[in-house]
């Protein structure tokens, strides 16, 4: 039997080569890996923006209406193209938070200046930044540099002068 150049051991791989293809490997893992989490941060902040938007959109219908919904999941079930739009939306505290790709939105209650707000569930972990609709029909956005507004228990609160603009500042 005559035996190839590479010898009669078809399909092994060297030592040497399978220890490229697993450095290759944890290369593409190392520079990935960040990029993709940065990429799922500003994810869940665009769409943040985009639902405290929607959510803003129903609350106006509703005073339209002579109504006034507080309760998020009250006001979203109602919603035209609902489940569709919030499929995967969990309520929480009886309907008063919703939570959404790693936000929390709450409705304000009649006459707030902020009817709708959102921040994250985990500071830097699902996201960084705070947003509101105001009275006045603008999005504003807060840094949340330091995680004040983080989780449940920690709304936030539309007060200071750290509150930018979003439209101004795309």
């Amino acid at each position: 039997m005559v035996q190839g150049r590479f010898g009669s051991r078809r399909g092994a791989m060297r030592l040497s080569s399978a220890a490229t293809l697993v450095a290759v490997g944890v290369v593409v893992l190392v520079v990935s890996l960040p990029r993709l989490r940065d990429f799922a941060l500003r994810e869940n902040e665009e769409d943040a923006r985009l639902v405290v938007e929607r959510l803003a959109a129903l609350v106006e219908n509703e005073v339209q209406a002579g109504e006034c919904a507080t309760n998020v999941e009250a006001l979203v079930l109602k919603a035209p193209g609902y489940p569709r739009q919030f499929e995967d939306a969990e309520f929480l505290a009886g309907g008063t938070l919703m939570r959404r790709h790693g936000y929390l939105f709450e409705i304000g209650r009649p006459g707030d200046a902020v009817p709708v707000r959102a921040w994250p569930w985990q500071h830097r972990r699902t996201g960084f930044s705070a947003y509101a609709w105001t009275r006045e029909q603008r999005l504003v956005g807060n840094a949340n540099s330091d995680g004040s507004f983080s989780g449940p228990g920690r709304a936030p609160s539309v007060t200071s002068a750290e509150w930018l603009d979003i439209a101004e500042n795309r």
